[in-house]
């Protein structure tokens, strides 16, 4: 695939965003409305489009990738884990501002962004790939992100961001694939009818997101910009570098690099608010991370095809 076939691709998805910020100026959303649809995306969405992903794939063909990408995974959780609290430490970060910044270097994008990436430019199997590959990111990032972000309160660790449906649904996802159970037809259709409207629904998100920002405000400082350096190149192209080097190709090259590039999550922001941290920080790290990822992903894009 070629440049202009990316850019194509990856121009899509960004032209969605642009969708949802002119419908949040023209319809004058709310942040209640945006938490709704995020709420309708991950509960039902998001599973649905799990499920459909693995009603035609072979578990014997993927077997060893799958093994293959759990270990990956984890190896890229322990590295930005220990990467967030060096980022804090080197800027001599404290307190809320600390919790939010390492939130968001170890919490990023992958289901609002990732996924639908990851499935627009590999097709269906890159989606089977991609979601089975943040199995172990869906568990520890929703035990680390919410302690780091709590800081001493007692509140920190909360079973019910732990087990979420889509966790529940790659579970189920994956007992379907390793027994080789196939969905009734008309059950499978339903899962692909609901879950292809994912990736327009995650993007205009994103866009509404950025409708309801002060952009100018949002814009000063420095150090957002040093974040969206270390999230969104560093992070990825230490990755792509170590997965060559140790042989790695096609979807065991790609569905890594890309899912490292995308930029700080959303639920970020969600669980500022439920934490009482720093919500106007982690909002302004989401929205500067997001518009230089339009230009970053294509290029780690390119790299991986």
């Amino acid at each position: 695939m070629d440049m202009f076939s990316i850019m194509e691709k990856v121009g899509t998805l960004f032209a969605l965003i642009i969708i949802g910020l002119v419908f949040g100026k023209l319809a004058r959303t709310t942040e209640k409305d945006t938490q709704l649809l995020a709420k309708v995306v991950l509960n039902v969405v998001v599973p649905a489009n799990i499920i459909a992903s693995v009603r035609m794939a072979d578990f014997d063909s993927i077997k060893q990738d799958l093994l293959a990408l759990v270990i990956i995974s984890c190896c890229v959780l322990a590295f930005t884990l220990a990467l967030a609290f060096l980022f804090t430490r080197l800027l001599k970060m404290e307190g809320a501002t600390a919790g939010v910044y390492r939130s968001a270097v170890f919490f990023n994008n992958y289901g609002f962004m990732g996924w639908p990436v990851c499935f627009i430019i590999f097709g269906a199997q890159g989606l089977l790939y991609a979601v089975l590959y943040t199995i172990p990111m869906n568990v520890f990032l929703y035990t680390f992100t919410p302690m780091m972000l709590a800081g001493k309160t007692k509140r920190a660790f909360d079973l019910k961001l732990l087990i979420n449906m889509p966790l529940v649904s790659t579970v189920i996802a994956v007992l379907l694939l390793v027994f080789s159970v196939t969905p009734p037809d008309l059950l499978g259709d339903v899962f692909e009818m609901v879950g292809a409207v994912q990736t327009p629904l995650s993007m205009i998100i994103v866009g509404m997101v950025l409708a309801s920002a002060d952009l100018k405000k949002l814009m000063n400082g420095a150090a957002p910009y040093l974040y969206s350096a270390v999230r969104l190149v560093v992070i990825p192209a230490a990755l792509f570098l170590v997965l060559k080097w140790a042989g790695g190709f096609g979807l065991i090259l790609g569905i890594p690099v890309i899912i490292a590039a995308m930029p700080a999550a959303t639920m970020v922001v969600v669980l500022s608010q439920n934490y009482d941290s720093d919500t106007v920080l982690a909002s302004r790290l989401v929205i500067i991370s997001t518009l230089f990822s339009i230009v970053t992903i294509p290029l780690f894009a390119m790299l991986v095809l």
